[in-house]
């Protein structure tokens, strides 16, 4: 009998989530500028092409999945010999997040206003959002699209096993 099963479930599932090669996320600038990003992999299409940028960054990113494979592995082994571990950073990666699309806002505001660009883009947090975008004297129409992929969402929803792996082992780590 497992003494601490949410503790355990928590743990291979992160893995299990961690080691999947799917994006987390879309941002799409009405078909301007496109990226598909996880915390482990990135493309970036401007106009439809695909930037070699997203290479480099995703080998950066590709490195962190294997550390972090390697450092919830450990932490299974660990808890599979009677210690308690607590491993927060699925929780960490799905809350952050939702934090991205205000990050995206303020970036975007910024830009836009220090070169006299004028638009109505208002904060997007999940969702189609059209932008109407003034520039000198050109006008342009843009549909501003974020939204999660599916895996993103079970992500979430298993990163919130920690709030009972959590309660199962408090008193016993010290």
């Amino acid at each position: 009998m497992i003494k601490y099963p949410f503790t355990l479930i928590y743990l291979i599932s992160s893995l299990i989530i961690i080691v999947l090669p799917f994006y987390w996320w879309t941002y799409n600038f009405g078909g301007l500028v496109v990226i598909e990003t996880s915390p482990f992999q990135m493309s970036i299409y401007f106009l439809g092409t695909f930037l070699k940028i997203s290479y480099v960054i995703s080998a950066a990113l590709e490195a962190f999945r294997i550390f972090l494979i390697i450092v919830i592995s450990r932490d299974i082994y660990l808890f599979l010999k009677g210690k308690i571990v607590r491993n927060r950073i699925l929780l960490m990666l799905t809350i952050s997040y939702l934090v991205y699309p205000f990050i995206i806002y303020i970036v975007i505001t910024y830009l836009m206003s220090s070169h006299g660009i004028y638009s109505n883009y208002s904060f997007l947090e999940i969702g189609e959002e059209l932008v109407s975008v003034k520039y000198e004297n050109a006008n342009l129409l843009l549909t501003f699209t974020f939204y999660p992929q599916i895996i993103y969402w079970i992500a979430l929803a298993i990163s919130f096993l920690f709030i009972p792996s959590y309660l199962e082992t408090r008193k016993l780590k010290k």
